[in-house]
Protein backbone atom coordinates (compact mmCIF):
# COMPACT_ATOMS: atom_id res chain seq x y z
CA UNK A 1 0.00 0.00 0.00
CA UNK A 2 1.37 3.40 -0.98
CA UNK A 3 0.95 5.86 1.85
CA UNK A 4 1.10 9.55 2.52
CA UNK A 5 1.60 11.08 5.95
CA UNK A 6 2.21 14.29 7.85
CA UNK A 7 3.96 14.53 11.19
CA UNK A 8 4.70 17.69 13.18
CA UNK A 9 7.05 17.92 16.15
CA UNK A 10 7.95 20.61 18.66
CA UNK A 11 10.66 20.74 21.29
CA UNK A 12 8.50 21.90 24.19
CA UNK A 13 6.85 20.52 27.36
CA UNK A 14 3.69 18.47 26.76
CA UNK A 15 1.60 20.79 28.97
CA UNK A 16 2.46 23.83 26.85
CA UNK A 17 1.78 21.98 23.60
CA UNK A 18 -1.53 20.62 24.92
CA UNK A 19 -2.68 24.11 25.99
CA UNK A 20 -1.64 25.57 22.63
CA UNK A 21 -3.24 22.79 20.54
CA UNK A 22 -6.66 22.88 22.23
CA UNK A 23 -8.11 25.34 19.70
CA UNK A 24 -5.96 24.30 16.72
CA UNK A 25 -7.81 21.11 15.72
CA UNK A 26 -9.65 22.75 12.78
CA UNK A 27 -12.70 20.64 13.69
CA UNK A 28 -10.80 17.35 13.34
CA UNK A 29 -8.72 15.04 15.50
CA UNK A 30 -5.18 15.66 16.69
CA UNK A 31 -2.97 13.12 18.46
CA UNK A 32 -0.21 14.38 20.77
CA UNK A 33 2.59 11.91 21.47
CA UNK A 34 5.19 12.88 24.09
CA UNK A 35 8.80 11.85 23.49
CA UNK A 36 10.76 14.32 25.68
CA UNK A 37 12.10 16.77 24.82
CA UNK A 38 9.81 16.49 21.78
CA UNK A 39 6.04 16.32 21.41
CA UNK A 40 4.74 14.92 18.13
CA UNK A 41 1.46 16.15 16.67
CA UNK A 42 -0.55 14.16 14.15
CA UNK A 43 -3.23 16.44 12.71
CA UNK A 44 -6.11 14.88 10.76
CA UNK A 45 -7.25 18.01 8.92
CA UNK A 46 -3.77 19.13 7.87
CA UNK A 47 -2.86 15.61 6.77
CA UNK A 48 -6.02 15.33 4.67
CA UNK A 49 -5.50 18.75 3.04
CA UNK A 50 -1.91 18.03 1.96
CA UNK A 51 -1.50 21.81 1.62
CA UNK A 52 2.14 22.89 2.05
CA UNK A 53 1.18 26.51 2.79
CA UNK A 54 -1.28 25.49 5.54
CA UNK A 55 1.39 23.21 7.02
CA UNK A 56 3.95 26.03 6.87
CA UNK A 57 1.57 28.47 8.63
CA UNK A 58 0.72 25.91 11.33
CA UNK A 59 4.40 25.08 11.89
CA UNK A 60 5.41 28.73 12.10
CA UNK A 61 2.80 29.27 14.81
CA UNK A 62 3.80 26.05 16.59
CA UNK A 63 7.45 27.14 16.55
CA UNK A 64 6.61 29.95 18.98
CA UNK A 65 6.73 27.13 21.61
CA UNK A 66 10.17 25.86 20.52
CA UNK A 67 12.06 24.33 17.61
CA UNK A 68 9.48 22.71 15.31
CA UNK A 69 9.73 20.19 12.47
CA UNK A 70 7.27 19.09 9.79
CA UNK A 71 7.53 16.02 7.56
CA UNK A 72 5.06 15.56 4.70
CA UNK A 73 5.38 12.57 2.40
CA UNK A 74 2.97 12.15 -0.51
CA UNK A 75 2.48 8.70 -2.07
CA UNK A 76 5.93 7.73 -0.75
CA UNK A 77 7.42 9.73 -3.64
CA UNK A 78 7.32 13.39 -2.60
CA UNK A 79 8.84 15.05 0.44
CA UNK A 80 8.43 18.31 2.29
CA UNK A 81 10.62 18.97 5.33
CA UNK A 82 10.38 22.21 7.28
CA UNK A 83 12.31 23.44 10.32
CA UNK A 84 10.94 26.52 12.09
CA UNK A 85 12.04 28.48 15.13
CA UNK A 86 10.62 31.63 16.64
CA UNK A 87 7.74 31.78 14.18
CA UNK A 88 9.88 31.58 11.03
CA UNK A 89 10.89 28.73 8.73
CA UNK A 90 14.67 28.32 8.94
CA UNK A 91 15.13 25.35 6.60
CA UNK A 92 13.13 23.67 3.85
CA UNK A 93 13.54 20.68 1.58
CA UNK A 94 10.86 20.01 -1.03
CA UNK A 95 10.97 17.37 -3.74
CA UNK A 96 8.44 16.09 -6.20
CA UNK A 97 6.06 17.00 -8.97
CA UNK A 98 3.36 18.41 -6.67
CA UNK A 99 5.64 19.92 -4.04
CA UNK A 100 8.26 21.36 -6.39
CA UNK A 101 12.00 21.42 -5.82
CA UNK A 102 13.39 23.67 -3.08
CA UNK A 103 16.31 23.52 -0.73
CA UNK A 104 16.87 26.35 1.72
CA UNK A 105 18.95 25.97 4.86
CA UNK A 106 21.55 27.71 6.98
CA UNK A 107 25.09 26.66 6.05
CA UNK A 108 25.41 24.17 8.93
CA UNK A 109 22.29 22.25 7.80
CA UNK A 110 22.77 22.47 4.03
CA UNK A 111 24.94 19.30 3.71
CA UNK A 112 22.38 17.33 5.76
CA UNK A 113 19.48 18.45 3.55
CA UNK A 114 21.49 17.83 0.38
CA UNK A 115 22.20 14.27 1.56
CA UNK A 116 18.52 13.76 2.46
CA UNK A 117 17.49 15.00 -1.00
CA UNK A 118 19.26 12.00 -2.53
CA UNK A 119 17.35 9.47 -0.38
CA UNK A 120 13.89 7.98 -0.86
CA UNK A 121 11.43 10.25 1.03
CA UNK A 122 10.69 7.93 3.98
CA UNK A 123 14.41 7.25 4.50
CA UNK A 124 15.09 10.99 4.35
CA UNK A 125 12.43 11.59 7.01
CA UNK A 126 14.02 9.03 9.32
CA UNK A 127 17.55 10.38 8.76
CA UNK A 128 16.48 13.98 9.38
CA UNK A 129 14.53 12.99 12.50
CA UNK A 130 17.53 11.14 13.92
CA UNK A 131 19.73 14.19 13.33
CA UNK A 132 17.40 16.32 15.46
CA UNK A 133 17.13 13.71 18.23
CA UNK A 134 13.56 12.83 17.32
CA UNK A 135 12.56 9.16 17.25
CA UNK A 136 12.63 8.22 13.52
CA UNK A 137 9.48 6.11 13.84
CA UNK A 138 7.56 9.11 15.24
CA UNK A 139 8.56 11.16 12.22
CA UNK A 140 7.41 8.49 9.76
CA UNK A 141 3.87 8.21 11.15
CA UNK A 142 0.73 10.11 10.28
CA UNK A 143 -2.74 10.60 11.72
CA UNK A 144 -4.17 7.58 9.89
CA UNK A 145 -1.37 5.35 11.24
CA UNK A 146 -2.27 6.33 14.80
CA UNK A 147 -6.00 5.95 14.14
CA UNK A 148 -5.35 2.40 12.94
CA UNK A 149 -3.20 1.67 16.01
CA UNK A 150 -6.00 2.99 18.25
CA UNK A 151 -8.58 0.77 16.54
CA UNK A 152 -6.33 -2.24 17.08
CA UNK A 153 -5.74 -1.29 20.73
CA UNK A 154 -2.02 -0.66 20.17
CA UNK A 155 -1.94 3.01 21.12
CA UNK A 156 0.37 3.79 24.07
CA UNK A 157 -1.33 5.18 27.19
CA UNK A 158 0.57 8.48 27.16
CA UNK A 159 -0.94 9.51 23.81
CA UNK A 160 -3.47 12.36 24.06
CA UNK A 161 -6.31 12.74 21.56
CA UNK A 162 -7.95 16.14 20.95
CA UNK A 163 -11.13 16.80 18.97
Amino acid sequence: MVRSFLSLHVEAPLERVLAWAQDKTLGAGVYLVPDPPWVSLYHEALEAQEDPEAIRAFLEELSQLGKALAFLVLAEEELLFLLAEGGKVQAELAQGTELGERLMAPSELKPLLEKASRMPPVNAVQALAAHFGLHPDHAALGFLDLLEAEEEGDLPEEVIYLE
